[in-house]
């Protein structure tokens, strides 16, 4: 073991512990080197500005400091995240200590490549020169990261994602699905699950915090998360060629919910049903239909990305995956219609439209969606 590496697995193992103290002799025992040489390891962590809380016999690491240095040694003083970053932007070579789900501990050098920032977590995206591979590492889980002075070079981060199947919590740029591999066609789609996913989660939030809009917001999730476990569900049923299955939480229904009713009507059912649950039930419906239809998309062969498919509820209209999935007159357009709707334009989806204003039992729910795109 080389002197950074056994310094990488000290700071692992004291912050692994913290805020508790571990003996010294623990240390060297752990490190197989000798207490004294432990010692004097600790000593150039603190010089260089780790926070360590020295005892007779012990050791306790505090608090990260708001450190700014980039190379060498310091950078294992600083916040694992700030080196992270500093070697994203640098693309660096980036030495950590690593603990899987398992809670196996390795040490690597990883080319740091991108940070992804995601409701459930923030993973380093890299080239894994131990694995040799692309990899993906929780920040949470990397004990302690050193950067060295090896330059990571040049990889495609969009090619990584895509081979990783990572859905990137960010916007896609382009206006449509991208032409050329599935790879490509698949990560666009999963970035636009991501965002999407996390456009509700942050209108949820704001309704919760505010207390304003949330009764609109709770009958506008309803509508949502049932029409979008049909369209889900459908778009797959002729993808596999295999039996409708709906994601989510699905509630009870009439029998005569499944025969071909007007809107209006399927409409004020899905509204009835949805009422007897809490705003946070609602939300968490459609958000498990989302997290059903990224795990598919996710895991699905890759010839279905290169072909067109017929397009539910539209005979003789064929689109791509992708398009299907994400783009225009999409489960995720739909939803992005709505949200769009009560954050850009609020008060707009109140109003009458056509089709509903004579029915005098629909109530505002049944006004809020009555303008939805799926009806016309």
């Amino acid at each position: 073991m080389t002197r950074s590496e056994r310094l990488i697995a000290l700071v692992a193992e004291l912050r692994a512990a913290a805020p508790a103290e571990v003996p010294t002799r623990v240390l060297a025992e752990r490190l197989q080197v000798s207490e004294r040489t432990v010692q004097r390891d600790l000593a150039a962590l603190a010089h260089d500005g780790l926070p360590l809380r020295m005892s007779r016999g012990g050791c306790a690491i505090g608090a990260d400091p708001p450190w700014r240095a980039v190379t060498g040694t310091a950078s294992l003083a600083r916040p694992v995240r700030d080196t992270i970053t500093d070697a994203v932007r640098a693309r660096r070579v980036v030495r950590i200590a690593y603990a899987d789900q398992a809670g196996e501990r390795t040490r690597r050098d990883v080319e740091a490549h991108g940070l992804v920032i995601a409701p459930y977590g923030e993973y380093l995206v890299g080239w894994c020169r131990l694995r040799q591979g692309p990899r993906l590492f929780r920040l949470d889980r990397i004990g302690a990261a050193y950067l060295t002075g090896n330059d990571a070079g040049l990889r495609d981060l969009d090619e990584l994602l895509a081979t990783l199947r990572v859905p990137a919590p960010r916007r896609p740029t382009e206006d449509g699905p991208p032409s050329g591999t599935p790879e490509r066609a698949r990560a666009w789609t999963l970035d636009r699950i991501e965002h999407v996913r996390l456009r509700l989660a942050e209108a949820a939030t704001e309704a919760r915090t505010t207390g304003e809009g949330i009764a609109d917001l709770r009958a506008v999730l309803g509508h949502l998360a049932e029409w979008s476990r049909w369209q889900v569900g459908a778009l797959r049923a002729i993808a596999t060629g295999e039996d409708l299955v709906f994601d989510g939480r699905r509630p009870p229904f009439p029998p005569e919910f499944d025969r071909d009713l007007p809107y209006a009507r399927r409409e004020r059912m899905i509204q009835d049903a949805m009422a007897v649950r809490s705003f946070g039930e609602v939300a968490r419906d459609l958000d498990d239909v989302l997290h059903g239809v990224a795990h598919w998309a996710a895991d699905c062969a890759d010839a279905l990305w290169r072909d067109t498919l017929p397009e539910p509820g539209r005979p003789g209209e064929q689109r791509p995956l992708a398009d299907l999935v994400a783009g225009w007159w999409s489960p995720l357009s739909h939803i992005e219609w709505h949200l769009d709707r009560l954050t850009d334009d609020p008060g707009t989806t109140l109003a009458f439209g056509h089709g509903l204003e004579d029915d005098e039992d629909a109530g505002p729910a049944g006004r809020l969606v009555e303008r939805c795109p799926l009806r016309l």
